[in-house]
């Protein structure tokens, strides 16, 4: 099965429509948001490169997310809302992205969906400090819902690789990248997520997590970070 595309950039009366329908995107396949279109939206970019430039993006009053599905081509999310910590980003085609402290907790619209996941004790992506690179990293352990697949047991160890200078969209960020190997309980689903980590906070400007057993991972990039 070929990875969802994420759409090109919402406008706002597209993110309202969309936000309606997201509970619908796994059991209607009416085509709500092909009758709108944002009268700014251009084509989706290909290989590499995104479907809008750094300008444009800086320009529009809304926090955006680079997303790109295993190979496939970059696209663009849209914040739709925020409680507490929780980041609720949207795409036209109804894809939706729940992240806390830069872990994908929770999606929508793809083919096998994380619908829950929950975390006992502290989770490096929250607790970091960066001005303590040498500071002991705890194991994470996280209960993961996973398609038909409950309640996946979910052992994660962190590894500081070192610093790195990163470039989204022709703006260069200097970064502490993180590895963190996992594996379940039964030692069926054990893949390596990584974060490139802001030296000033625990904010991941890039990450490329796997979320669900047997998808491709997601590479996720913060073009415009909520304010």
């Amino acid at each position: 099965m070929s990875s969802p595309i994420v759409a090109p950039l919402l406008s706002r009366r597209e993110l309202l429509l969309a936000a309606a329908s997201v509970p619908l995107a796994a059991c209607s396949q009416t085509p709500t948001l092909e009758l709108v279109r944002d009268t700014m939206a251009v084509t989706l970019g290909t290989g590499d490169g995104y479907p809008r430039t750094r300008q444009q993006v800086e320009d529009t009053p809304y926090a955006q997310l680079g997303v790109r599905i295993g190979r496939g081509s970059r696209g663009i999310m849209v914040l739709s809302q925020q409680q507490g910590d929780e980041l609720q980003w949207l795409s036209a085609n109804r894809i939706m992205l729940s992240v806390i402290h830069s872990r994908i907790v929770k999606t929508v619209g793809l083919p096998t969906d994380l619908t829950g996941s929950q975390s006992f004790g502290p989770d490096l992506l929250q607790q970091y400090d960066h001005t303590r690179p040498d500071r002991p990293l705890e194991r994470l352990r996280r209960s993961v819902d996973a398609g038909t697949r409950f309640g996946i047991s979910v052992t994660s160890d962190f590894t500081i690789e070192g610093t790195e200078t990163i470039t989204i969209l022709d703006q260069t960020v200097e970064t502490m990248r993180v590895r963190e190997d996992f594996q379940s309980s039964d030692r069926q689903w054990r893949q390596t997520n990584r974060y490139w980590l802001s030296l000033r906070s625990a904010l991941a400007w890039r990450s490329v997590q796997h979320v669900t057993p047997g998808q491709p991972p997601l590479e996720l990039e913060v073009l415009k970070r909520p304010a």
